[in-house]
């Protein structure tokens, strides 16, 4: 048998071995533990800055983007102008809208080829060229016009530069359709 004082010193060697091994653990490896956290600081920082030039990189190439978008728009808009000027300047057209419809790009569209717009406010008034309603639901008063008004009904603002010169298109047929029929009569 093994006597209580071997146990009793093979037990506090253990703790006092553990507790020098925790003191110069701590003593010498506060400095290595401390180089890894400044280098992982470091690199952090880095991959930080990069993230910012990037990204400023990016904000520039957005802008340059939109400034050839707009000049493009600009362009394509110019020539839908001069597109449509011959066939639809001083024609006049008649424009019905929802109170809360958008239509200042649509008027502003119309207007660069040079049509006259009359607003419209529906009912039995009597008009002298094409009428553009415009508005989600289409109102009940269009299939009570007379045969001989032309009308196209929109349910929303064309958005592209094709859905835009479909509709200036549509106009202008509608508008040689009428003069057609006035030289006929």
């Amino acid at each position: 048998m093994i006597p209580f004082r071997h146990h009793l010193i093979s037990l506090a060697a253990v703790f006092l071995s553990l507790g020098i091994g925790i003191l110069l653990g701590g003593m010498t490896g506060q400095s290595w533990f401390s180089f890894n956290e400044q280098e992982w600081l470091s690199q952090m920082e880095k991959r930080y800055h990069q993230a910012l030039k990037s990204n400023q990189e990016l904000k520039q190439q957005i802008n340059r983007l939109l400034a050839e978008m707009e000049k493009n728009n600009t362009e394509a808009a110019h020539l839908m102008a001069v597109r449509y000027a011959d066939a639809m300047q001083g024609k006049r057209i008649y424009v019905w809208h929802e109170a809360e419809a958008p239509v200042a790009p649509l008027r502003k569209l119309l207007e660069r080829t040079g049509l006259e717009l009359v607003p419209y406010k529906g009912g039995g008034t009597a008009i002298d060229g094409p009428l553009l309603a415009f508005g989600g639901a289409r109102p009940a008063w269009l299939d009570e016009l007379p045969e001989e008004v032309r009308w196209l009904h929109l349910d929303q603002l064309p958005q592209t530069f094709s859905q835009q010169w479909e509709l200036l298109d549509r106009l202008q047929k509608m508008l040689t359709e009428m003069k057609t029929e006035r030289e006929k009569s």
